[in-house]
């Protein structure tokens, strides 16, 4: 930590020629200890994994705020605009991370903002646990985005860096483990509230988890970025980057709308308890798994650009089936089908967005980080407010218009390519 978490100048060999030397075996300098994916070409190393893991106590924390929403409302008498605030908060963490936090790696290291982020992260989840009005928790989940943001910032950098041009594939393996962990939040909160113990409990588990990840890698050191003296900032990206970032905020805001909704849809439009609605919404963030792990295998076969056109499609689909019927078992089922749309939205879109951002990785990456943060800063609140005016059900007509936002910005991504 003395250096600010970078690599001195002995450690820089191990990752340089691998980034930078085509002629040389790139497989020649990965420790011993590492394991390559069966057809995948992706060499996992404790650097990966730890990228890896934070990203899934990410959203494992993320998942867990959504479940813990309806105990909020209930017990802080909130809105349903005061509910969509406490994700606002986060995002407001998110935007501020995403227009400096490229800087702030830079001076401390990405090591270094790694450690604190996480640690920020699992304090504001304990903060909510102890909030006793409403603008406490908002705080308490400020403190949660300001904090968790960095860990994307800085792990998609790294795993750009290091994998180079199979960064989608690498990328889209950490979210399919990301949701491997998530899948766990609902349940989590589902099995505290059946055994007595209260929401507050799997809370608190899920807070000690990132620490832990940081306790056992703190010995990992990172790869500096590529070329430093380039990153820096929104001027050098190009305008392929942007269309991509904008698909990158339609597909957040697709997945949270829907991640922090469900529960409070499944009780009030469904008509299953507070605790069924919890434990049911786990199918959303199971399909999420599902379709990241297969995802790395159909990114392989099929070009990404068409890949994501058939998973708006699929989402839409399963937005119908999901808003249109009452019955639990058919509404469930609709859940996990536009879960499995979604699932490999955001993965594939921010791997498009860094590659046409050339070298830039670390600026690309907090710049993405402000398209997470605007999604969640207005569409959950936006959805809130609609949902006090017009219905929670009839709010959830805004899902579509984002679906047909994203393909928009994709075509318009893709035709930037070309003419470039």
């Amino acid at each position: 930590m003395g250096n600010g978490g970078q690599s001195t100048p002995q450690d820089r060999p191990a990752i340089v020629p691998v980034l930078s030397s085509p002629s040389r075996n790139p497989l020649a300098d990965i420790p011993s200890n590492s394991r390559v994916l069966g057809g995948s070409g992706i060499v996992r190393g404790p650097i990966t994994w730890y990228c890896y893991l934070l990203l899934g106590f990410f959203v494992f924390t993320l998942t867990m705020q959504g479940n813990i929403v309806p105990f909020l409302k209930q017990e802080l008498s909130l809105t349903y605009r005061e509910t969509g605030l406490h994700a606002s908060a986060i995002a407001v963490g998110a935007i501020i991370v995403g227009l400096i936090g490229d800087k702030i790696v830079r001076r401390y290291g990405r090591r270094a903002m790694l450690m604190l982020g996480t640690l920020a992260c699992a304090g504001g989840a304990l903060m909510l646990c102890v909030a006793p009005a409403a603008w406490a928790s908002i705080g308490a989940c400020a403190m949660i985005g300001l904090g968790a943001s960095f860990i994307p910032t800085v792990a998609f950098a790294v795993l750009a860096d290091l994998h180079g041009e199979r960064r989608n594939t690498a990328i889209n393996e950490s979210s399919a483990i990301n949701y491997g962990l998530a899948v766990l939040a609902p349940l989590l909160t589902s099995l505290c509230i059946s055994l007595s113990l209260g929401w507050r409990s799997a809370v608190v588990i899920g807070a000690a988890l990132g620490p832990g990840v940081v306790l056992v890698f703190r010995r990992v050191i990172l790869p500096l970025p590529a070329q430093p003296a380039i990153m820096t900032g929104g001027a050098s990206l190009p305008g392929a980057y942007w269309a991509y970032w904008s698909a990158i905020s339609f597909s957040v805001a697709i997945e949270f709308c829907i991640l922090l909704w469900s529960p409070e849809f499944l009780a009030k439009t469904v008509g299953l308890s507070q605790a069924s609605a919890a434990a049911a919404a786990a199918a959303f963030v199971l399909a999420m798994f599902v379709g990241r792990v297969f995802g790395s295998f159909l990114a392989r076969i099929v070009a990404v650009e068409r890949l994501l056109v058939a998973q708006l499609a699929v989402t839409l689909i399963g937005f119908l089936i999901y808003w249109s019927f009452s019955q639990p078992v058919l509404a469930i089922a609709g859940l996990f089908v536009l879960g499995l749309g979604v699932s490999i939205l955001f993965p594939l879109t921010v791997g498009l967005a860094i590659g046409a951002a050339g070298s830039a990785s670390d600026a690309a990456s907090a710049r993405a980080t402000i398209a997470f943060g605007i999604a969640l800063l207005v569409t959950p609140v936006l959805l809130g407010s609609l949902a006090d005016r017009i219905g929670l059900r009839s709010a959830h007509w805004l899902v579509p218009i984002l679906i047909g936002g994203a393909f928009f910005a994709l075509a318009i991504a893709r035709a930037l390519q070309r003419r470039g």
